[in-house]
């Protein structure tokens, strides 16, 4: 177990997937964890099995997302890690995905990441640093067309985190991307009034590792990135997809 004693951190979209996993990884670990969610069933559960605090935030709405920021540092009196996790999915080409779909994949993957680093930069400033970690995807390093305009909003976030990465460096801000391949229970949200199928596991390719990965994984990792022996780690992608990127496997 890493060491979390003492971090005051904020979960986006904690309230199932890999973000819950971070938010019970975390308490675990002895952090003071505020999460949000869209999902107030959800979310009050998780909070009643972890200890964590939910803050009710859709992160479609950006005034949602600045309100939950002012109540997670009212809440924890500061805060010294971000995980950037809220995020849904629209299955189909670009040529499929209409508008309003590919306007709220934008809105939730890649906006809501923005304005909650830009919210919380200047509070980890002034309490001599921090760090942001970005749930992004292997789809944001190398396109899946099933799921284009998901890869091209993780995309987004990949570089989102390295100019973080280079802004915070001078003021003791981290900021890395973790890039999970396909992550077991597969349910994500998808944009309003639209269905997806990507849930589905039947569809996914089988990493070489020989199995999924589970939410404990990604969470494992936001837990070592978190702590005080990452210190010198800012500006990585990390892939975490059992070498299901290492290389192109031909059918």
């Amino acid at each position: 177990m890493t060491a979390l004693g003492g971090k005051r951190v904020l979960v986006t979209g904690g309230t199932s997937g890999i973000g819950r996993a971070c938010v019970e990884r975390l308490v675990a670990d002895g952090a003071a964890v505020v999460f949000t969610g869209r999902s107030r069933d959800r979310g009050e559960t998780v909070a009643a099995t972890t200890r964590a605090t939910f803050m009710p935030a859709d992160a479609r709405d950006a005034a949602e997302v600045l309100r939950s920021v002012e109540s997670a540092l009212a809440a924890l009196g500061g805060i010294d890690v971000l995980v950037n996790n809220a995020g849904i999915l629209f299955q189909g080409s670009i040529e499929d995905t209409p508008s309003l779909a590919w306007r709220e994949l934008l809105a939730v993957n890649l906006t809501a990441a923005f304005v909650y680093a830009k919210t919380c930069f200047e509070p980890m400033k002034a309490g001599g640093g921090g760090t942001m970690i970005h749930i992004a995807s292997d789809t944001g390093i190398r396109g899946i067309p099933s799921i284009a305009a998901y890869s091209v909003t993780k995309a987004g976030v990949r570089m989102l985190s390295d100019v973080l990465a280079l802004e915070g460096a001078p003021v003791g801000i981290r900021s890395n991307a973790v890039c999970p391949g396909d992550v077991l229970p597969g349910v994500q949200a998808t944009p309003t009034g639209f269905e997806s199928h990507a849930e589905d596991p039947s569809i996914w390719t089988l990493p070489p590792c020989g199995r999924f990965a589970e939410g404990a994984d990604v969470a494992s990792l936001v837990a070592y990135l978190a702590a005080d022996e990452a210190r010198h780690i800012s500006g990585a992608t990390l892939r975490i997809d059992g070498a299901g990127g290492a290389g192109l496997v031909l059918p």
